[in-house]
């Protein structure tokens, strides 16, 4: 296999090419500087991690499919809207406190001048935290651990978790710049014992040491760390080791002064506890579990994923189930043929353009007994051939003018014309019974024979000639949803209902009629005008009502 950038041929047209594309994952695409980085990445780590050379090759092999699980991931992340922001800057923050620095603009400024772009930085951060957030949802929280496969594992690890008995301890350092002078000694052991003196008044073992301390330690609350026996010269072994976690020593004399010794943790020796080697189990079981778990979830990824690999380049975790991107050339849909339907004349079966065997067929076909063609009258002929020879004219048959039929009806033009012979029901006197020749009719008819009377034909007539009908008037709609009329009953309740229940003042009295409201509907103008001097009438006559003005006649 080739790492690297795939050989590619001449390009037609001039110049460099600055970026190809390795492999296509969904909407996102890892150029050859994406690759070429994680190859010098890559290199760094074997530098640090001092690799063999078969561990380099198995680490490259797989460099492809690694940039491609993570685009996958990043691509699941957006999905499930992770940005990562949070943790981002929790992380810088972290980062800054660890290199003791002011602010993150300082961070940048460290980053930077070791040749680091912050962005590209701060966009590989961002990622591995999507990454590491889906992986925890998606497949971490899948995983389930029970307390007999701890036990199991505990049962068959005990080896590892074998320990030798170790201290953490504190000093208090008062050094002595010549050993041999006994005048230097003596100051040191009075300030040693001056110490000793304070811890035993109950004061703070780190205070008194970033105090009175000497040592390089005195920073730190004169923290010196963990040491397992063996490590320690004999003398301060013996009087820490026996000591339990808060406890000190008196001033002991070494070559570089008195020193005060406490332990702030002691684990003794021995196997430990599954109490206290719990939480590594389950680490190292949940990784056992999270490595097939998650190449599976990659997997099914992949999957439902569009990955394209450019040539040159191989992809160790592919699925053959993956979707293939199929390239083609356009090739446009032929054009429909048409149906070939060749054109016959209507005389083509006939005359001197018949040949033998279809004039054979022909008179074959013929029933005995049936009127020849040339005897039946084609279209609207008036008279049959022996007639017209009956008159001494010649007939020429023409084909006729092809008839449109409806469905459902018979034709009317094409069949012969003839006599429409009647068959008696009874009514006529006997002997007088014939049937009807016309093969086309269905209708047996009674009675004596009906000549066919030609329909009169409708002259035509301009608009303005045409007699002005006045228009019928449509009648009342009817509606089909309206309710049926009131019954005599329910008149009688409503008129009932909507009398009045006396709650607005005397109702006994019945109000006035409006004339204006009532009776039918007449014009102001038809109305008699009544000044106000004039007073009514005695009598109850009214005046006569004017007569209608006549109406002419319409002519």
């Amino acid at each position: 296999m080739t790492f690297g950038q795939a050989t590619q041929g001449q390009s037609p047209y001039p110049g460099s090419v600055v970026e190809q594309i390795v492999a296509r994952v969904n909407d996102q695409v890892i150029s050859t500087s994406d690759y070429d980085r994680a190859v010098q990445d890559l290199d760094q780590q074997a530098q640090q991690h001092q690799w063999t050379e078969q561990q380099i090759y198995e680490q490259k092999q797989t460099l492809l499919r690694d940039l491609i699980d993570q685009q996958l991931l990043l691509s699941r992340g957006k999905e499930l809207d992770i940005s990562g922001e949070t943790e981002l800057i929790k992380q810088l923050d972290e980062m800054r406190k660890q290199n003791h620095l002011d602010s993150l603009d300082d961070l940048q400024k460290a980053a930077e001048a070791q040749g680091v772009s912050w962005e590209d930085f701060k966009a590989n951060l961002r990622n591995h935290i999507i990454a590491q957030e889906v992986i925890r949802d998606e497949v971490g929280s899948h995983i389930n651990i029970s307390p007999s496969e701890i036990q199991n594992y505990y049962n068959e690890h005990k080896q590892d978790f074998d320990e030798p008995e170790q201290v953490r301890l504190s000093e208090i350092l008062i050094p002595t710049a010549d050993p041999d002078n006994a005048t230097q000694v003596a100051e040191a052991k009075n300030k040693a014992d001056e110490a000793e003196a304070k811890l035993k008044g109950g004061a703070d073992f780190s205070a008194i040491a970033k105090s009175d301390s000497a040592g390089v330690t005195a920073a730190n609350g004169g923290d010196l760390g963990e040491f397992r026996r063996g490590q320690l010269a004999k003398v301060l072994e013996d009087q820490t080791f026996d000591l339990k976690p808060g406890q000190y020593t008196e001033p002991i004399r070494t070559k570089q002064g008195y020193v005060i010794l406490k332990v702030t943790d002691h684990t003794p020796g021995g196997i430990a506890p599954l109490n206290d080697v719990e939480p590594q189990i389950e680490d190292q079981i949940g990784m056992a579990k999270m490595q097939p778990a998650l190449r599976e979830y990659l997997t099914k990824l992949r999957e439902a994923a569009y990955i394209d690999i450019s040539p040159g380049y191989e992809d160790s975790g592919s699925s053959p189930n993956e979707m293939k991107p199929v390239y083609s050339a356009y090739t446009p849909p032929a054009p429909k043929k048409k149906k070939h339907v060749q054109r016959t004349r209507f005389n083509n079966g006939r005359g001197r353009k018949a040949s033998a065997a279809t004039t054979t067929e022909t008179a074959a076909a013929v029933p005995s007994g049936a009127p020849s063609l040339a005897q039946v009258p084609q279209g609207n002929a008036a008279a049959t051939p022996e007639q017209a020879a009956a008159a001494g004219k010649t007939v020429t048959m023409k084909p006729g003018k092809k008839e449109k039929i409806r469905f459902g009806q018979a034709p009317r033009e094409t069949l012969p014309t003839g006599t429409t012979k009647t068959e008696n029901a009874g009514a006529s006197e006997p002997g007088s019974e014939t049937v009807a020749s016309n093969p086309s009719a269905n209708a047996v008819s009674i009675g004596a024979t009906t000549p066919e009377v030609p329909e009169a034909k409708k002259e035509k007539t301009r608009f303005s000639a045409r007699a002005k009908e006045p228009k019928k008037k449509a009648g009342p709609k009817i509606d089909p949803f309206a309710p049926p009329p009131p019954t005599k009953e329910e008149l009688a309740t409503q008129q009932q209902q909507q009398q009045a229940l006396g709650l607005n003042g005397d109702t006994s009295k019945a109000k006035k009629k409006n004339p204006r409201k009532e009776g039918p509907k007449r014009r102001m103008s038809d109305e008699k005008k009544e000044t106000p001097s004039s007073s009514a009438p005695a009598d109850n006559t009214t005046s006569p009502t004017p007569a209608p003005a006549a109406t002419p006649t319409q002519q």
